[in-house]
Order: structure tokens, then sequence, then C-alpha cells
């Protein structure tokens, strides 16, 4: 065998890497699941599902993983929302390698609310298994979790560096699991593998045998010994410590790779064959097995079954993504050619670069190209490309503008002005060129200069329409309603009967809440032209604002009668009917509007959002692609598709969607600060730091986008960069309390509690509001003043008994010293306000339990009914139960309240005597050591050790 092929089965890690099966298989799986609407995922049969459980959960225990699987798909078939049971059977699947339907599976419980310290630990091998490398170091971080979890936190991570060859972070990452548990046995050997990496042979040999001295029965102990012998070239010895690997454990996928390999080069074919088929049969999916087996196919003449073996190679490789597949060199060099999924805008970038080789001297698509760098903010490439240019079209007006703004974005003024000067030379009046410039800095997201601009066009000349549309419309979108109409008076003024002009004096009017005028204006304009379409359906609008909707759906329907083919108005229907709850005749109008006009982006969005209201979000989903056919570049498509990935549990295609529309946004920050929000909502914590950034690029006086950076710096990015932002705020805005807010947020998080304090005192002496009293409430309950803290909430709830969230954080006081009938008093009062609050039920059913209140019961299972997934509501009804009698239902609560917050000892306490009160002793054993072990105090701590005592005697 050549030698370059050694590559492919000599892994230098100690993990086993494993490859997703096609996506195909499991699409059934995922559409049927994505179709399900939320209000159908209801139990049928509780405790049938939590005896499924039990028994999948003692299967598992004993390694009958296909009996467990059976059992826990039988529990979810009772209980969909049965989160316990989704978590272990996606350690069922991981176990068996069904890397989709295991993600599928912790996927389900992640957006059911499991605790993430219970699945941390699989996500993490999963992600190993998929080489979604970087996709883990981004989203499992050590700090996030107990400092029980992070030595394996570590250890991922340090393989995840490994594999990205990023050997000296590997190394510290190893490191620092080491110091966090010297017991553990894989730091030593990833430290083996970086220093093999590192061509440091003397030193991987130290750590191996180390390694294989502490844990003699490790199996990638002895691997990694190996690895280094097969580096060596000792191919015998290499083989034997192999053998000793696979011994230990028969399906280590990478010992077998490599042995494979060994014997492929020795001509060993019969042994190799042996272990291939091996590996063919237990590992399908695996396309380095694959390969080596086509190889030896092609050796013994055997060429039609050697092309369907890398014939699945390939099908395999091709269902990794690409970003994925560049991680991972094995996979590089396996499939020779990787391809990278463009976005439209790239993909637009590369076509104009080739046009410009072709056509180097037509300056059209050096400006579309420009354009489209100056939107993601690449003004010095737009200089290197338009530079020359310009220099051979000296006097186009438009490559001036552009390379002029190009320039100002890089601080280069004098260029800039230069630039300008010389396009306003150009024969164009002064109006055109703040026009212009207004406009192109509107598009930008620099509304303030814009605005500027845009008033100087418009300054003695109303006819300028062009200049004046845009800033009444931006005006209205600030929310500045009296510029709006002074703008749209003026415009009107000049040309009354324009009825463009008469539309946005009635919006601008609607915005300034003179409904009445606005009435006048759209009615005027009906006069004008009856067939003014727009006009009658701003006065449906107004119809609905002023709460008439009989008479805007009236007005509606006889102008569909008039105008059966517009669209417009069976879409305004459409939303008529929705905001009414008519949901199936909503989407009988859209379909309507459909046919008559199937590339209509207004059609299209409003059926994304109507299928997203009723639950239908894998249709959704579709319905936004087809649309992304139409217009790949529409923001507010993107937005839909976004959203409806979200809601389809797709959070990966969702980042990408986000990604894009960040792009295509430019600088416009309020654009800018909406799509942060939403990467927010997907975990895409470093691509909203960005897009705030651009944000506070685009318009620095947008205070929502510095506020919003400032706290994604501290929570999520670098704490420095919040509190300088902070401290500006402070400095820039001293008598607003969001300044000294976000001073108070970083004090908090780096535990400075009464410098915290303090902050927020000043932000709540210069704006008092319920958020405010709360964080100043916690901060002096951190900082040891609890006296002060339950005096200010006394002294608030006193003054404003209407605002909730200071009187339950009084009544949580009062149920946490103790005073029941003080809690009761106060729980009483806000579930007399509002019955649907499933923890306020949940604390006054606790309540009643503990005095004795045969009502608890009854309060319990409603509270669960409103939130079936809250594990403190799980274990109140669980723990009712169980005290009343019923162990085995109780379990079962209970067993939901572990997988959603799987580190609260006084939950494991309960699970523990449900057991024991089933008969299953050694297992309630297990839970009373694990909840004791905990060392923090719980409810009910003097009987779990009273109960472990008498079940060890």
């Amino acid at each position: 065998m050549p030698s370059h092929l050694a590559e492919f089965y000599q892994p230098m890690l100690n993990h086993q890497f494993y490859f997703p099966k096609r996506l195909k298989e499991f699409l059934p799986l995922i559409l049927i699941l994505c179709m399900l609407p939320l209000e159908r995922l209801g139990a049928a049969d509780e405790s049938l599902a939590g005896r499924y459980y039990e028994e999948a959960l003692i299967q598992f225990r004993n390694d009958d993983t296909k009996g467990a699987i059976i059992n826990l798909k039988n529990a979810i078939q009772q209980n969909q929302n049965y989160v316990a049971a989704h978590i272990l059977l996606g350690q069922a699947y991981l176990r068996v390698q069904e890397l989709n339907a295991a993600e599928i599976e912790f996927s389900l419980a992640q957006k059911m609310g499991a605790d993430s310290a219970l699945i941390v630990k699989s996500l993490a091998q999963l992600y190993l298994y998929q080489i979604k490398y970087s996709q883990l170091l981004k989203e499992i971080v050590p700090g996030r979790f107990e400092p029980a979890l992070r030595p394996d936190i570590y250890i991922f991570r340090g393989h995840a560096y490994l594999q990205l060859n990023r050997l000296e972070e590997a190394l510290q990452e190893y490191q620092r699991a080491a110091q966090a548990d010297p017991r553990r046995i894989e730091p030593v050997i990833g430290k083996a593998n970086v220093l093999l990496r590192r061509n440091d042979v003397e030193g991987a040999q130290q750590a191996a045998e180390e390694a294989v001295n502490r844990e003699p029965q490790n199996a990638d102990a002895w691997y990694v010994k190996a690895s280094i012998k097969h580096f060596e070239g000792d191919l015998k010895a290499a083989q034997n410590d192999y053998d000793k690997a696979i011994a230990i454990m028969p399906d280590h996928l990478d010992a077998r790779l490599a042995r494979a390999g060994i014997f492929i080069d020795l001509h060993q074919d019969v042994q190799a064959e042996s272990d291939l088929s091996y590996l063919r049969k237990t590992y399908p999916s695996d396309p380095r097995a694959a390969y080596l087996h086509a190889v030896l196919l092609e050796r013994s003449g055997q060429q039609e079954a050697a092309i369907k073996e890398l014939e699945a190679a390939a099908d395999v490789l091709d269902s990794i993504k690409p970003e994925f597949l560049t991680q991972h060199a094995q996979s590089l060099m396996l499939t020779g050619l990787v391809n990278y999924s463009l976005q439209r805008f790239e993909q637009a970038s590369y076509y104009l670069k080739k046009y410009i080789e072709q056509f180097p001297d037509q300056p059209g698509a050096y400006k579309l190209l420009g354009s489209m760098l100056l939107a993601k903010g690449e003004a010095e490439k737009v200089i290197d490309l338009l530079k020359p240019v310009q220099i051979r079209a000296p006097n186009d007006y438009r490559l001036l503008l552009i390379l002029g703004t190009a320039y100002m974005q890089t601080g280069r003024h004098d260029q800039a002005n230069r630039l300008f000067e010389k396009a306003a030379a150009l024969n164009l009046d002064d109006d055109e060129i703040h026009t212009e410039l207004g406009l192109n800095r509107l598009a930008l997201g620099q509304e303030n200069l814009a605005a500027e601009e845009l008033e100087l066009a418009i300054t003695g000349k109303p006819e300028n329409v062009k200049a004046g549309i845009a800033l009444a419309i931006m005006y209205i979108d600030r929310g500045e309603a009296k510029k709006a109409l002074r703008v749209t008076q003026a415009m009107h003024e000049h040309a009354p009967e324009n009825l463009t002009l008469l539309n946005l004096l009635g919006t601008a009017q609607v915005a300034a809440k003179q409904n009445d005028l606005a009435r006048r204006s759209f009615e005027k304009a009906i006069s004008l032209d009856p067939n003014f379409i727009t006009a009658y359906l701003n006065l449906s609008k107004l119809d609905t604002a002023e709460r008439k909707p009989a008479e805007a759906r009236q007005r509606l329907q006889k102008l569909h009668e008039r105008f059966p083919e517009s669209s417009a108005i069976l879409i305004e229907l459409a939303r008529t009917d929705q905001a009414n709850g008519d949901y199936e005749q909503a989407g009988f109008w859209l379909e309507q509007a459909r046919k008559i006009d199937s590339r209509s982006m207004a059609t299209i969005l409003a059926l994304v959002d109507l299928k997203l209201k009723t639950g239908r979000f894998s249709e959704a989903v579709n319905v936004a692609l087809e649309g992304k056919k139409i217009d790949r570049d529409n923001i507010q498509l993107l937005d839909a598709l976004g959203r409806s990935y979200i809601a389809a549990g797709n959070r990966g295609k969702a980042r990408g969607v986000f990604q894009k529309m960040s792009d295509l946004a430019g600088f416009n920050a309020k654009q800018l600060y909406r799509i942060a929000e939403q990467q927010t909502a997907v975990a895409d914590y470093a691509e909203a730091i960005k897009t705030l950034k651009k944000a506070v690029v685009g318009n620095e006086f947008y205070i929502p986008a510095q506020i919003a950076l400032a706290e994604m710096e501290l929570k999520h990015g670098k704490p420095i960069f919040a509190l300088n932002r902070a401290q500006y705020l402070v400095k820039q805005y001293p008598r607003q309390a969001f300044g000294y807010r976000l001073l108070g947020d970083i004090d908090s998080q780096e535990g400075h509690f009464a410098q915290a304090v303090k902050n927020y005192q000043l932000a709540f002496d210069r704006e008092q509001n319920p958020k405010l009293v709360m964080k100043l409430y916690a901060a002096l309950k951190q900082a040891g003043e609890g006296a002060k803290a339950f005096a200010l909430l006394e002294r608030w709830v006193k003054a404003n008994p209407q605002d909730n969230a200071p009187l339950e954080a009084l009544a949580e006081e009062h149920l946490q010293a103790g005073r029941l009938p003080e809690a009761q008093n106060y729980y009483e009062i806000l579930v007399g306000r509002d019955k649907n609050q499933p923890y306020l039920l949940n604390n006054l059913a606790y309540i009643y339990f503990n005095s004795g209140d045969e009502r608890a019961l009854k309060y319990a299972e409603q509270a669960r009914q409103l939130a079936p997934e809250q594990p403190s509501i799980n274990d109140t009804l669980g723990w009712i139960l169980v005290n009343n009698g019923q162990p085995e239902q109780g379990l079962h609560y209970l067993r939901s309240a572990y997988a959603r917050s799987s580190q609260d000892p006084e939950i494991h306490y309960h699970i523990a005597v449900a057991l024991y009160r089933l008969g299953r002793l050694e297992e309630a054993k297990q839970e009373l050591q694990q909840a004791l072990s905990a060392k923090r105090p719980f409810n009910g701590i003097d009987e779990a050790r009273s109960l472990l005592k008498q079940i060890s005697e």
C-alpha cells in the first residue's frame, strides 16, 4: 500500500471519529416532528410513559441498548414532551452511532428545556463525531457549568483544538482538565497526542507510558501508545499495542482502522479483510473504513465492489456540511475537494469580478461591486477597486459618490470632500448632491447624517420628492411624527393632487395620532382616483386601529368585490381575519392571493407568518424557501425564513440566515439591532456582537444598539469592552439611567455587589421603574444587605401595589423565611390577579402542602398543566403524589424535574424516597448519596441522612 495512504487510517487522537448516516434516512422523522403542532404534543398516559422509562433506564444501565430504545420510543409515544426520555434516547442512539437520530433527540430535549448539564457531555461527543469542532468550542464553554462537569468539558475542548491543529490551546485545555481532576487519565492521553503532533516523540512516549501504567485496562491509552510506534514506522510493535486496545474494547474504531492499515501494508489481506468487514458492519457510515476496504478490494481485482465502497464513502462525505468538513484534515485528504456553500452576496461578487476580468473598461460593474462591498463595510476594498477606475472615468458622478463615501468611512475626510466637491461641479444642483449623499447614508444606516443631508436637499425645494419622501418615511419609522408632518405637508402643498404624497401625508397624520385628518387625506385621495386601492386599504387599517373590526372587514369585502384580482386586498382581508382568530379563512385569502401573483413577496411573507402562528413550522420554512428563489436578498424574507427555522428547531440554519441579513443590512443601525436580537435568540453571540458593532459604527446615537452591545460584551464577549462602553454612555448621557444601570450589571457580574448597589441606586435616582427596583433589590441581597433589600420591596409594594414583580419577590422573601401565612396572603393576591401563572400556582401549592391544606394537589396539577416543562413544578407535583401514597406516579414527575434541573439535591432526595417506597433500595441509596454529596443545604436534608443510614444498615 502506498505510504501516503497511511494518513487515512492513522488518526492522532484518542477518541473515535464517527460520521453521520445520510440525512435522508432520518428526513421522514424530521418532517413529522416539524409538522406536529405543539398543542398536539400532550401526554396520552403519564403513568404508562413513566413505566416504560423506568424499564428503559434499567436496560440502558445493563447495556441492553436496543431494548432501551424500544421502551423509550414507547414512553415518548405516550408523552411526546417527556424530556427525560428524549435525553436517554439520544444517549442510546449515540451509543449505537445513530448520530442524526441522537442529534434530533438532544435538539428536542433542549427545546423542551432540558438541563444542559445533563446533555453537555453527550452533545460534545456528538460534535466530535460529526467533526463540528468549531461549534463545540463556540457552544460548550466550561464557565457555564458546575465545577464537577468542567474536567470533561476541558477534555472535549482539547480534542476539538487538537483536530483543528491548534496545539497550544489543546494542551492548555488538557492541563486545565488535569488540574480540575488529577485522577483523570484522558488529559495524559491528550497530552501524548499533542506532543506527537509536535513531533516530540520522546515526550509523547513518556505521556503514553504514564497513561498505560496508571490505567492498564484503558483502550485509549494502548491506542495512543500504538499510534506513536506506528508514527515511528515500527509496525509490528504498533500492531501488538493495537491488539491490546482491541482486546479491551473490540469496537474501538480508530484502533481497528489503524490495524487494518498495517495489515494492508504488510500484505496480510485476510486479517485486513477481517478488520474491515467488522468495521463496515459495525460502522457503516465511516468513510475511512469504506475507503480502506475499497483499496483492499481493488488490490484483489474486485473493481466493481471497490467502486461501490468509494461511492459509499463519497455519499457520507457529501452529507457533511462544508464548514465542518474543512476542519478535518483526514476528511479533506479523503475527499480531495471541499465545496463551500456561497450565499447570494458572495455569488454576485464572484460574477461581477468575472465580468470585470472580461470587460475591464466598463465602469458599471465596478460601481455595482463597489456598492456591494460598501454595504458589507469593506471600505478599503472599495478604494482599491475604484481608485484606478476613477482615473479612467473621472466624471462619473455615481462612482465619485461611492468612492467618496468609502474614504469617509475610513476616516479620510479630505479625500472624501474633494470627491464630493468634484461631483457637485458636474453641472448638478446642490440639492441633488445632498439627495444622493443623504440616500447613500440612509442606506448605510447613518440616519442622523442622512437627515442632515436630506433636510438640506429639500430646503426651499419642496418639489424634491425623492429626498422628501425618504426623509418623511425615516421620520415616521423613528417615531418623529411632527417632523414627518412638516415634510409631507410641504410636499403636499406644492403638489396637492399627487396621490402618493396625499397617502404619505395620511400615514404621517396617523403616526401623529391625527386620525380624523388622516381619514380626510385618504378619502381625498380616493376622490381624486376612485381606483386608488392603497388609500382604501389605509382606511381599513384605520378602522382596525380604532377598534372597528366589523367596519374594516366590510370595507375590505366590498373592495374585494370591486377589485377581485388585487392580491393586496386579499392580504389585508387575511390579516383582518387572522386578527379575529379565523385562521382558516385567513389561509383561504392568502392562497387566493398566491394564485393571482405567485411571486408577490407580500403574500409570501403573510403566508409564512400565518403558518408560524398556527404551528405549521415546516410549512413556513418551505414557503419562505420558495420566496428565496424569487428574491434571495430580501431582508424581510430572510427574517421570515430565520424565524421559521427557529420555530422548526433548526437553529444552525437560522444562524446562517441571520449572518447574511447582517451583511445585507449594511450599516443600518435599526435593522442591525433587530438582527442582533435574533442572533442572540439562537445563541450566535459572537456574530451578534459583530452585528451590534456595525450598528454602532453606522449610528453612534442609536442608544438601543449601544446598550445591547454593552450587554452582549458583558455576557458573551469581553467585559472590559462593556465597561468602556458603559462609562462612555454615563459620560455622554449623565442624566439618563441606562449608563449607570449597565455599570451596575458589570459590577454584579464581577461580584462587586456593594459597588453595584451604588450604581443601581444612581440609575434608580434618575428613573424609577420596577426593573431597576428588582436589580437594586438583587444587588442588596448579594451585598449582604438583606434587611435593606426587604425594606426596599416593602416600600415599593406599598406605594405601587399593582407591580407584580416586586410583589412576587416580597412573597418569595416570606416563603423562604418560612413565614407561610404572609407568603400565602401575597400569593393568593397574585393568583387572584392571574390564574394562569404556573409558578404562582406552584408556590401556593407548596405552601398549602406544608400547611396540610387539601388544595395543594389541585394547585400543583393546575401549575403543571400550564407549564409541564418546569422542573420545580414537576418536583412539587411529584413530591405531593409520593406523600399521598402514589410513588410510581410521583416518580414520573420527579424524573422530569431532574431532567431539567439535575444539580438540585432536593430533587435527588425526592426521587430517592419514591424509589425507596417502590422497593428499589440500591437506586434509592445512590440518589441519596448524590443529594448529600452536593454539600448544599436543602429541605429534608436531615431526613435524607436518616434514610441513607437506614438503607445502608
